[in-house]
């Protein structure tokens, strides 16, 4: 008869099993699901009550987490020192644990049955580990109607404590991705402001500055000599640069909040190609590079936006002027492919290691600094600020195009982009 019971017994704790498994996957709000499979799992061993307790990382206490019995409301979240009680022993030792009288176990914490009122007899723990990592540990306490835990108890809440183990670890693993998530969101957010504020902040200075430049270079205050008229030139350079940046800037405000638009129209991007080489002519010269164009023939038409495209030809060459070394070769080539055109804009400099191919599109990031070839002008003695590679990619994948880098370290690279025909 017994055996028949206790066959009886497994049958049950096996569908209650399978039922609590299913239970505790059903959500990653596990708390409340928690203390519904203890319950279940609470009747089956005949206990007063049972608790689970969560490892704090940084203190290493434990944690009363979820709770069955009188005290639930007291007792969560009241912690246990480090190595304290037979919970702490579990967790140290990383092995379960059947006391069949507390009050002469040395290991037991007495502090929780004086603090709240409650009187601990027997109890069972089992560690929760998953992974290798122990996350705390699952006790039942006190056998009703005077009887004691078994074998058999320990292998069952062991298991349960399997499945218990996955649903935290799961739901820990939730909590902290969501958490790293709106921790990325804000700071995007935070970046995006200050990108604002200081695109906006810089203009009015240097609309200020270049004033004064036009009235100085037009000779207005006064006749300049051949030194001031070198000077002046040299700090047109430096607006001009300037305001490059602040284009930059400002461009990649408006694409991260999506309110960049395209205005889409027909025109020959052969055309676009060979124009905005020849416009970037002054700056091959200064590097004594040499610039060239193929399968810019003949038209090739396209639908797009033509002052983004153009401003993505010419971060793309700006680009190459900066990465490549003096007198080196940089060339721009148009191939008309099956449903769209393509557009290579190829040097010969210093390369780029295949492990960065992805990052360099991301904002704020060189792959490596330009210093190491500089021609000496402040134009090109320093890696800028990462906004070029960015803010083409975003133009591209507006259009529905593609854009990605072949390279070589010490041979050169090609940035490749697409546009639908």
């Amino acid at each position: 008869m017994d055996e028949v019971k206790s066959s009886a017994l497994g049958i049950k704790r096996l569908q209650a099993l399978q039922e609590i498994s299913v239970l505790l996957n059903s959500t990653l709000d596990t708390h409340e699901v928690l203390e519904r499979a203890l319950e279940s799992a609470t009747g089956l061993l005949r206990a007063e009550a049972s608790s689970v307790f969560l490892l704090d990382p940084v203190t290493e206490e434990l944690v009363f987490y979820a709770i069955t019995g009188e005290k639930k409301a007291a007792l969560e979240g009241f912690r246990v020192p480090k190595g304290q009680g037979v919970v702490g022993w579990v967790v140290e030792n990383r092995r379960p644990l059947l006391v069949p009288d507390a009050n002469k176990d040395p290991r037991f914490f007495s502090t929780v049955d004086r603090k709240f009122g409650f009187q601990t007899h027997t109890l069972l723990c089992v560690p929760l580990i998953t992974k290798g990592r122990v996350l705390g540990a699952l006790e039942v306490v006190n056998c009703k109607d005077g009887g004691q835990f078994s074998e058999e108890d320990i292998s069952f809440l062991e298991t349960f404590g399997n499945h218990v183990a996955t649903a935290l670890d799961n739901a820990l693993l939730y909590r902290e991705l969501s958490e790293a998530h709106e921790t990325l969101k804000t700071l995007d957010e935070i970046k995006s402001h200050v990108i604002n504020v200081v695109s906006h902040e810089l203009r009015t200075p240097t609309s200020l500055i270049q004033s004064f430049h036009e009235l100085l270079k037009g000779e207005m205050l006064g006749a300049l000599e051949p030194k001031q008229l070198e000077a002046l030139e040299r700090m047109e350079v430096g607006v001009k640069w300037l305001n490059r940046i602040i284009t930059n800037v400002t461009n990649v405000a408006l694409l991260d909040q999506r309110q960049a638009q395209l205005h889409l129209q027909s025109f020959d991007l052969a055309a676009m190609a060979r124009d905005t080489v020849a416009e970037m002519a002054p700056l091959f010269e200064q590097r004594r590079q040499k610039s060239s164009t193929a399968g810019t023939a003949n038209k090739v038409i396209v639908e797009a936006d033509p002052d983004q495209i153009r401003h993505v030809l010419h971060n793309l060459l700006l680009n190459a002027i900066r990465f490549t070394p003096d007198e080196g070769g940089i060339r721009v080539i148009l191939e008309r492919l099956d449903g769209e055109v393509r557009v290579a804009v190829s040097e010969n400099g210093i390369g780029i290691p295949e492990t960065e191919f992805n990052r360099i599109f991301d904002q704020f990031l060189h792959a490596q600094r330009s210093a190491t070839h500089s021609s000496g002008t402040i134009e090109f003695m320093s890696s800028g600020l990462g906004l070029g590679l960015a803010i083409a990619k975003r133009i591209v994948e507006m259009h529905r195009g593609r854009i990605w880098v072949e390279s070589e370290v010490g041979k050169g690279s090609t940035f490749y982009f697409t546009l639908p025909r």
